[in-house]
C-alpha cells in the first residue's frame, strides 16, 4: 500500500535554492532589516582581499559577502561586480547574473524562468547526477583557495544532498554556520538541511539562541515553524506580533512570519487570529507563504480566506500551483507542477511523493516508478519512496522485483514511521496476493487495517481497506462479499481525497463485473 498523496502537516520551513536565485527573489534584501537595529557587519577583509589580488575569486567572495551583508551600494563592490561583467567568458554564469544585479539601476530583478516550461514529459531533465558532481569538484577546489566563503560552503551542502551524501552535507553546512553565525542565508539554508535530515534540535537551536533572531523576521518565521515541528512553544510569537504590526517593514519581508504565526493561531483554535495573520501574508507573498495559504484551504478551512486574494504571480510559485491545481482536479497542471517543483528543490521529498501519485491516479504507472526513481536519489534508503515503489511494481505483477524494493525498505530503510511501517506490511500482502498466498496476504491486510484502526488514521485506513478489496475480487476468493461489508463501512470520504474515490471507484467496478460473471 502506497500513501498517494500525503495528508503530512505543512510548516514554513525556510525554501533552499542556490545563492543568485535567492538574491533575485529578494529574500536577502537587507533595506528589509529596521536599520536602528542592524547588525554590525563588515566586509573590509573582501575589501581588501579584492584590492591586494584583483582576480575573479576574490571579486566573487568580495559580491557574495557584500550582498548577503547589504552592502551592495560599496562602491569597490560595484568595481568588483565590473570586474566579473568584463569577463564573461571566464566566469560562472551565477557569477556574472549577481554581478549584472549589483550594476544594474532597475529595480526588478530578473529570473532564469526556464523551470516554468518543465513539464513530466522532461522529469529526466529535472536531475543529472554529473553536474551536480562537477558542481562539487568546482566547489570543494574554491572552498580548499577560499576556506572563508561561508555562501561555497552552503552551495557544497545543497549538491550534496541532492546526491544524498548526508555525512558531506552536515558537514559543509556546520563550516557555513561557523563561519557566518550571522547570515541569513546561512541560517535559513541550514535550518532547511538540519530539518531535512530530522535533525530538529539542531535545526532549532541555531535560531532560538542567536540574536539575530530578535529582529529578523525571515529567521524569527523559521524558528516559530521549527518550535510547532518539535512540538514547543516560541518565544518569538509575541514579538513576531509586535513586528508586523509596528508597520516598519516591508510586507514582503513579513510574508512568512504572519504566515507562520496564522498556521498558529488556526491550530490553536483562534479563527480570527489566524485570518488577520493570513490576509497580511497575502499582501506580498512569496512562493514559501502561498504554499501554505493553499494547504490551509485545502487541508485545515476552506472559508479561512477569499481565493481572489491569492496571488498567482507569485514567482516560483511551483508547490503552490501544485497544491491548488490538485484539488482543483486540473491534474496535468498539477503534475507539472509537481515537476517544476522538483527542479526548482530537487533535494525535496515531498514533490516527489506528489507527483508519483498524481501520474498514479492518471493511470501512468510507470511515470509514478520514474518520479520515485529519481527521488531515490537524494534520498536513496528512505522506507517510504522504497515502499512505493514497491507497490507500483506489485501492481503491475512484478513481484520479484517488488519483493527486492520492499525488502531494502524492511532491512535498509530511513524515516520509518509508524504510517510507513504499516504501508509495508500492506504491500507484503498486496505481492501475497499476487504470487496467490492468498491466506498470508489476507493476515498482511488485515493486520495492516487493524493498525490504522488503532491510530485513528481514516485516511490510511481507507486505502488499506480499498487495497485489500481489490486484492480479493481480482483473486476471485470466497471471501469477496466479507470485505465489501468493510468497503461499506468506510468512513465519509471528503471532495479532495482525490485518490480514494478513484480506488474506491475501481474496486466497485471490479465487484460489479465479478457478479455479472
Amino acid at each position: 500500500m502506497a500513501i498517494i498523496i500525503e495528508k503530512k502537516e505543512r510548516r514554513l520551513i525556510p525554501n533552499w535554492r542556490i545563492f543568485s536565485t535567492t538574491i533575485a527573489l529578494g529574500e536577502l534584501d537587507a533595506s528589509s532589516l529596521n536599520p536602528i537595529v542592524k547588525p554590525d557587519l563588515s566586509i573590509d577583509n573582501y575589501i581588501a582581499d579584492f584590492q591586494a589580488n584583483e582576480s575573479i575569486s576574490f571579486a566573487a567572495d568580495l559580491i557574495s559577502a557584500s550582498i548577503v551583508n547589504g552592502f551592495a551600494d560599496n562602491a569597490v563592490v560595484k568595481e568588483a561586480a565590473q570586474f566579473i561583467v568584463n569577463r564573461q567568458n571566464e566566469v560562472t554564469k551565477s557569477q556574472y547574473d549577481i554581478s549584472k544585479k549589483i550594476l544594474s539601476t532597475v529595480t526588478e530583478t530578473q529570473i532564469d524562468c526556464s523551470i516554468d516550461n518543465i513539464t513530466h514529459k522532461q522529469l529526466e531533465n529535472c536531475l543529472h547526477r554529473e553536474d551536480y558532481f562537477l558542481q562539487i569538484q568546482r566547489l570543494k577546489k574554491f572552498v580548499n583557495d577560499f576556506p572563508y566563503n561561508p555562501i561555497a560552503w552552503v552551495e557544497l551542502s545543497r549538491c550534496y544532498s541532492i546526491l544524498g551524501q548526508e555525512k558531506q552535507a552536515i558537514r559543509a553546512m556546520k563550516i557555513a554556520v561557523q563561519l557566518a553565525p550571522n547570515n541569513r542565508f546561512v541560517l535559513r539554508c541550514a535550518v532547511r538541511l538540519f530539518s531535512h535530515y530530522y535533525e530538529l534540535d539542531t535545526a532549532h537551536d541555531i535560531l532560538r539562541k542567536n540574536k539575530i533572531t530578535n529582529f529578523d523576521p525571515w529567521l524569527m518565521s523559521a524558528e516559530i515553524s521549527v518550535a510547532m515541528l518539535r512540538g514547543r512553544n516560541s518565544k518569538f510569537i509575541k514579538k513576531g506580533i509586535e513586528l508586523i504590526d509596528s508597520k516598519n517593514l516591508s510586507p514582503f519581508s513579513v510574508t512568512e512570519l504572519a504566515s507562520s504565526i496564522g498556521t498558529i493561531e488556526l491550530l490553536s483554535g483562534d479563527r480570527k487570529k489566524s485570518r488577520k495573520m493570513f490576509n497580511k501574508s497575502l499582501m506580498s507573498p512569496n512562493d514559501n507563504s502561498l504554499a501554505q495559504i493553499e494547504w490551509i484551504l485545502n487541508n485545515k478551512d476552506k472559508s479561512l480566506i477569499d481565493r481572489e486574494q491569492i496571488n498567482i504571480q507569485t514567482k516560483h510559485n511551483f508547490e503552490a500551483q501544485a497544491i491548488y491545481n490538485y484539488y482543483d482536479k486540473k491534474l496535468i497542471e498539477a503534475l507539472n507542477n509537481t515537476c517544476q517543483w522538483f527542479c526548482d528543490m530537487p533535494f525535496s521529498k515531498r514533490p516527489v511523493i506528489m507527483g508519483s501519485g498524481i501520474a498514479d491516479i492518471l493511470d501512468n504507472r510507470s511515470l509514478s516508478i520514474k518520479f520515485l526513481e529519481t527521488g531515490l536519489i537524494s534520498h536513496p534508503n528512505d522506507a517510504q519512496i522504497l515502499n512505493n515503489i514497491a507497490y507500483y511494481l506489485a501492481l503491475d505483477n512484478n513481484t520479484k522485483e517488488a519483493f527486492k524494493y520492499l525488502d531494502r525498505a524492511r532491512t535498509q530503510g530511513t524515516n520509518k514511521t509508524p504510517i510507513i511501517e504499516t504501508c509495508l506490511i500492506a504491500t507484503y500482502g498486496l505481492i501475497c496476493f499476487r504470487e496467490k498466498k492468498y491466506e498470508e496476504g489476507r493476515n498482511e491486510y488485515l493486520k495492516a487495517i487493524e493498525q490504522t484502526v488503532l491510530k485513528n488514521n481514516k485516511y490510511l485506513n481507507c486505502t488499506a481497506i480499498l487495497n485489500y478489496a481489490r486484492e480479493e475480487i481480482l483473486a476471485k476468493t470466497d471471501k469477496i462479499e466479507d470485505v465489501m461489508k468493510f468497503v461499506s463501512k468506510i468512513p465519509y470520504i471528503e471532495d479532495n481525497d482525490i485518490s480514494i474515490k478513484k480506488l474506491r471507484a475501481e474496486v466497485f467496478d471490479l465487484y460489479e463485473k465479478t457478479k455479472k460473471v
